[in-house]
C-alpha cells in the first residue's frame, strides 16, 4: 500500500497528520531532519523510497506480534500489559536517594546499578535543559544518574542524540523513556539497515509509565504568561483523586487543574495504546495509592537478573503488590487501549496507521474489559 517508506512517506503520515510524538528516533541521521524548540523541522527534500527515518518512527506500520517476539522470544501477551514475568512495588532502600527522585528512586537505582555492574558502559536519560525542554544525555558515572531524576511532561527528542553523539566504538548502552520511544528502540533494534557509522548497542531499556506528553510550544507560552518572570524548577503530579499539576519556582509551589494542560497534549498521544512501556526490559511507574513506591513491571530475563542483583545488594526495597493495587494498573492500562484503539477506527487512515491492521489482541481487550467491568 505504501510505495515510499522515506522522507515523503513520514511526512504524509506522521508529520502532516500531526502525529509526530518527538521521541527523536528520526532526527540527526542525517542533514534532513533535526529537533528544534519541540519540533522536528524539515530542512531539505529526501527522494529515498526507503530510510531510517521512517522504520525507526514509533507511527509508522509496526507488527507488534515481530517486535515482540524479537524483543522477549513470545507472542504470548497478557492484553492488559504486555510479557509480564513479575510486578512489585519497589523504592530506592537509601532516603536521600529516594529525596533526589521524582517518586521513589527506582528507576535511577536500576540505572546506576547497571553501570557500576558494567551491565553498560553508558545510560542514555533525559535531563532539563533550556526552559522546559528536555534533552538526551549519556552518563557514564554511576553517581550522576541521579542528576537526571523527575519529569518533565514535556515530549522531548532524547533519541536523538543516539544519532547526534560521536561513538568511537560499539558501547553497550541502557536507554531510559516512555512508551513511543522504547517502541521506536525496538524498530531500531530489528532494523534491517546497517549503521552507517559507530552506533552504541542498546543492551537494556526501562521504560517509564506514560498516558500523555505536553507539546512544548504552545504549553511554555502558557506557563510563561501564568509564571511571568519565574524560572521553572520543577514539575510534578498528584494522585487521584485530586489530579493538580503542581509547578514549583523559587516562589514556591502552585497547583494547577490538569484540566487547564490537557489542551496542550499531543494530538499523537490519543493513538498510543501503550500506558506501561510493553516493549522495555523493565518498566517503572508511580504506584498510585501508595505514597513513596513504584510499580515495577519486569519482563526480560536480563530484566529479571538486574532486579535480583539490585535486591541482593541492599539498592532496592521490595514488596509485592496487593490484590486490589494490581487490579487497577490492569484496568488502567486497559482503558488506555480501548481509548486507542477507538480512535484509531475513528481516524479511518488505513494504510498510515502505525496499528494497521489493529493487532491480534485487540478483541482480547474488549473481553478483559468486560470482566474488569463485572
Amino acid at each position: 500500500m505504501e510505495e515510499n517508506r522515506g522522507l515523503k512517506a513520514l511526512e504524509t503520515l506522521v508529520f502532516d497528520r500531526d502525529l509526530c510524538t518527538m521521541c527523536g528516533a528520526c532526527a540527526q541521521m542525517c542533514p534532513y531532519l533535526v529537533p528544534w524548540k519541540g519540533r522536528i523541522v524539515k530542512l531539505h527534500d529526501c527522494d529515498l523510497p526507503e530510510g531510517r527515518c521512517y522504520e525507526y518512527c514509533p507511527r509508522t506500520r509496526v507488527q507488534l506480534d515481530d517486535l515482540q517476539e524479537a524483543v522477549f522470544g513470545t507472542t504470548e501477551v497478557d492484553p492488559e500489559m504486555g510479557v509480564v514475568r513479575r510486578v512489585l512495588a519497589t523504592r530506592a532502600k537509601d532516603p536521600e536517594m529516594r529525596g533526589k527522585a521524582q517518586t521513589a528512586g527506582s528507576t535511577s537505582a536500576i540505572v546506576a546499578l547497571a553501570l557500576e555492574e558494567g551491565i553498560v558502559d553508558g545510560a542514555l536519560l533525559t535531563r532539563k535543559g533550556d526552559e522546559l525542554l528536555s534533552e538526551g544525555v549519556v552518563v557514564r558515572d554511576p553517581a550522576r544518574v541521579w542528576e537526571c531524576a523527575g519529569s518533565s511532561y514535556v515530549a522531548s527528542p532524547t533519541l536523538a542524540t543516539l544519532n547526534r553523539k560521536r561513538w568511537s566504538r560499539e558501547e553497550k548502552l541502557a536507554v531510559v523513556g516512555i512508551p513511543c520511544q522504547i517502541l521506536a528502540l525496538a524498530k531500531m533494534r530489528r532494523s534491517k539497515f546497517p549503521n552507517p557509522t559507530a552506533r552504541p548497542k542498546v543492551v537494556l531499556t526501562v521504560g517509564l509509565f506514560c498516558t500523555w506528553a505536553l507539546n512544548f510550544g504552545p504549553f511554555s507560552r502558557f506557563i510563561r504568561e501564568r509564571f511571568k518572570g519565574e524560572s521553572i524548577l520543577g514539575m510534578d503530579i498528584t494522585p487521584p483523586p485530586d489530579r493538580l499539576l503542581l509547578v514549583k519556582t523559587q516562589q514556591g509551589t502552585q497547583a494547577l487543574p490538569l484540566d487547564d494542560i490537557r489542551p496542550f497534549i499531543r494530538p499523537t498521544c490519543a493513538i498510543c495504546w501503550d500506558m506501561t512501556s510493553e516493549l522495555a526490559d523493565i518498566s517503572i511507574g508511580t504506584l498510585e495509592g501508595r505514597s513513596g513506591w513504584n510499580t515495577l513491571v519486569v519482563r526480560s530475563q536480563l530484566g529479571e537478573e538486574i532486579l535480583d542483583r539490585a535486591v541482593e545488594r541492599g539498592l532496592l526495597e521490595v514488596e509485592e503488590m496487593r490484590k486490589e493495587e494490581l487490579a487497577h494498573l490492569k484496568e488502567a492500562s486497559l482503558l488506555k487501549k480501548r481509548r486507542a484503539i477507538l480512535a484509531l477506527k475513528e481516524r479511518k487512515e488505513g494504510g498510515s496507521g502505525y496499528l494497521d491492521p489493529i493487532p491480534r489482541w485487540a478483541h482480547l481487550v474488549e473481553v478483559a474489559s468486560e470482566e474488569v467491568a463485572r
